[in-house]
Protein backbone atom coordinates (compact mmCIF):
# COMPACT_ATOMS: atom_id res chain seq x y z
CA UNK A 1 0.00 0.00 0.00
CA UNK A 2 1.52 3.22 -1.27
CA UNK A 3 1.93 5.75 1.72
CA UNK A 4 2.18 3.21 3.89
CA UNK A 5 4.23 3.62 7.46
CA UNK A 6 6.82 0.88 8.48
CA UNK A 7 8.62 0.98 11.52
CA UNK A 8 11.82 -0.60 9.74
CA UNK A 9 12.12 2.53 7.16
CA UNK A 10 12.48 4.92 10.16
CA UNK A 11 14.77 3.94 13.03
CA UNK A 12 18.11 4.67 12.62
CA UNK A 13 20.58 1.38 12.66
CA UNK A 14 24.08 0.87 12.40
CA UNK A 15 26.70 3.73 11.89
CA UNK A 16 30.31 5.74 11.97
CA UNK A 17 31.47 8.84 14.06
CA UNK A 18 33.97 10.94 11.81
CA UNK A 19 35.98 14.14 12.53
CA UNK A 20 36.50 15.74 9.47
CA UNK A 21 37.62 13.04 7.73
CA UNK A 22 39.04 10.62 11.52
CA UNK A 23 36.66 7.96 12.06
CA UNK A 24 36.34 7.63 15.49
CA UNK A 25 37.67 3.65 16.03
CA UNK A 26 35.24 2.57 18.81
CA UNK A 27 32.33 3.73 20.49
CA UNK A 28 29.93 2.35 23.16
CA UNK A 29 26.52 3.15 23.60
CA UNK A 30 26.40 5.39 20.09
CA UNK A 31 25.92 8.95 19.77
CA UNK A 32 22.77 10.80 19.89
CA UNK A 33 21.55 13.86 17.67
CA UNK A 34 19.56 16.14 18.71
CA UNK A 35 17.91 20.49 17.98
CA UNK A 36 17.19 22.01 20.50
CA UNK A 37 15.12 24.97 19.34
CA UNK A 38 13.41 27.89 21.06
CA UNK A 39 10.09 29.01 19.62
CA UNK A 40 8.29 32.01 20.78
CA UNK A 41 4.85 33.24 20.19
CA UNK A 42 4.16 36.82 18.96
CA UNK A 43 0.94 37.82 21.08
CA UNK A 44 -1.13 40.49 19.91
CA UNK A 45 -4.75 42.03 22.00
CA UNK A 46 -7.53 40.24 21.17
CA UNK A 47 -6.39 37.08 20.12
CA UNK A 48 -7.10 33.60 22.66
CA UNK A 49 -3.59 32.04 21.53
CA UNK A 50 -1.08 31.44 19.02
CA UNK A 51 -1.76 33.12 15.58
CA UNK A 52 -0.42 31.25 12.27
CA UNK A 53 2.67 32.68 11.30
CA UNK A 54 3.19 34.62 14.40
CA UNK A 55 5.69 32.05 15.72
CA UNK A 56 9.47 32.36 14.94
CA UNK A 57 12.35 30.36 16.15
CA UNK A 58 14.58 32.60 18.79
CA UNK A 59 17.49 30.37 18.51
CA UNK A 60 18.60 26.48 17.36
CA UNK A 61 21.50 24.60 18.43
CA UNK A 62 22.53 21.30 16.99
CA UNK A 63 24.36 18.73 18.60
CA UNK A 64 26.12 15.12 17.59
CA UNK A 65 26.97 13.20 21.08
CA UNK A 66 29.94 10.36 20.87
CA UNK A 67 30.56 7.91 23.00
CA UNK A 68 33.62 7.51 22.42
CA UNK A 69 35.79 4.32 23.30
CA UNK A 70 38.95 4.54 22.06
CA UNK A 71 41.36 7.69 21.87
CA UNK A 72 44.34 8.40 19.75
CA UNK A 73 46.36 10.51 21.59
CA UNK A 74 47.79 12.66 18.78
CA UNK A 75 44.34 13.44 17.78
CA UNK A 76 43.14 14.97 21.41
CA UNK A 77 43.22 18.49 20.01
CA UNK A 78 40.71 17.83 17.58
CA UNK A 79 37.99 15.99 20.50
CA UNK A 80 38.41 19.10 22.90
CA UNK A 81 39.31 22.91 22.35
CA UNK A 82 42.34 24.66 24.13
CA UNK A 83 44.67 22.03 23.99
CA UNK A 84 48.09 21.77 23.07
CA UNK A 85 49.43 18.10 22.10
CA UNK A 86 53.20 17.90 22.14
CA UNK A 87 54.87 14.76 20.35
CA UNK A 88 58.46 15.70 20.13
CA UNK A 89 59.65 12.98 22.64
CA UNK A 90 59.56 10.39 21.23
CA UNK A 91 57.12 7.62 22.26
CA UNK A 92 55.34 9.80 24.23
CA UNK A 93 52.15 12.32 23.54
CA UNK A 94 52.28 15.01 26.54
CA UNK A 95 48.83 17.05 25.99
CA UNK A 96 48.29 20.13 28.10
CA UNK A 97 45.43 22.76 28.18
CA UNK A 98 46.34 26.51 26.80
CA UNK A 99 43.14 27.76 27.59
CA UNK A 100 42.58 29.46 24.28
CA UNK A 101 40.06 28.60 22.03
CA UNK A 102 41.44 29.00 18.26
CA UNK A 103 40.13 28.74 14.84
CA UNK A 104 41.63 25.30 14.18
CA UNK A 105 39.22 24.14 17.63
CA UNK A 106 35.94 24.43 15.26
CA UNK A 107 35.97 20.75 13.06
CA UNK A 108 33.97 21.45 9.45
CA UNK A 109 32.24 18.81 9.55
CA UNK A 110 31.49 16.22 12.60
CA UNK A 111 29.23 13.38 10.96
CA UNK A 112 27.27 10.04 11.64
CA UNK A 113 27.30 7.70 8.66
CA UNK A 114 24.92 4.88 8.66
CA UNK A 115 21.59 3.06 7.45
CA UNK A 116 18.07 2.58 8.55
CA UNK A 117 16.93 -0.75 10.08
CA UNK A 118 15.79 -1.60 6.21
CA UNK A 119 19.41 -0.63 5.26
CA UNK A 120 18.84 2.42 3.10
CA UNK A 121 21.81 5.39 3.71
CA UNK A 122 21.73 8.46 6.39
CA UNK A 123 23.66 10.96 6.70
CA UNK A 124 24.11 14.15 9.56
CA UNK A 125 26.54 16.61 9.50
CA UNK A 126 27.12 19.48 11.72
CA UNK A 127 28.79 22.09 10.93
CA UNK A 128 31.82 24.53 12.35
CA UNK A 129 31.40 22.25 15.23
CA UNK A 130 33.14 22.21 18.68
CA UNK A 131 33.03 20.05 21.77
CA UNK A 132 32.44 21.79 24.88
CA UNK A 133 32.55 18.78 27.04
CA UNK A 134 34.82 19.12 30.07
CA UNK A 135 37.50 15.87 30.12
CA UNK A 136 35.72 13.90 33.07
CA UNK A 137 36.62 10.31 32.97
CA UNK A 138 35.56 7.96 35.59
CA UNK A 139 38.22 4.92 36.53
CA UNK A 140 36.20 2.04 37.51
CA UNK A 141 37.54 -1.54 37.89
CA UNK A 142 36.48 -3.98 35.28
CA UNK A 143 34.80 -1.03 33.29
CA UNK A 144 36.53 1.28 30.27
CA UNK A 145 36.40 4.91 30.46
CA UNK A 146 33.65 6.63 27.52
CA UNK A 147 35.25 9.60 26.16
CA UNK A 148 32.02 11.98 25.64
CA UNK A 149 32.10 14.20 22.72
CA UNK A 150 29.34 16.73 22.46
CA UNK A 151 29.75 18.97 19.48
CA UNK A 152 27.44 21.48 18.37
CA UNK A 153 27.33 23.44 15.70
CA UNK A 154 27.90 27.03 15.21
CA UNK A 155 26.64 29.65 12.93
CA UNK A 156 29.15 31.20 11.05
CA UNK A 157 29.05 35.50 10.32
CA UNK A 158 26.80 36.67 7.27
CA UNK A 159 25.51 32.93 6.98
CA UNK A 160 22.61 32.89 9.98
CA UNK A 161 19.73 32.22 7.88
CA UNK A 162 20.71 28.67 7.53
CA UNK A 163 21.52 26.03 10.33
CA UNK A 164 24.61 24.47 10.38
CA UNK A 165 23.28 20.99 10.10
CA UNK A 166 21.91 18.69 7.89
CA UNK A 167 20.53 15.34 7.41
CA UNK A 168 20.59 13.68 4.14
CA UNK A 169 18.63 10.46 3.68
CA UNK A 170 19.46 7.86 0.58
CA UNK A 171 23.26 8.64 0.32
CA UNK A 172 26.32 7.00 -0.33
CA UNK A 173 28.32 5.85 1.98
Amino acid sequence: MAGELKSNTILLGHGIFSIGTKVIALTRGGGKFTVEREYRKIEADGYPGAIKGNIVIDSSQAKLEINQLTVVPEDFATYYPGLNVDTATSGTVKITGDHTIKDTDYQDAVTWTGKTREGKPVKITVKNAINLENIDWEMQDKSEVINKLTYEACFTEGELETEPWEIEWGVAK
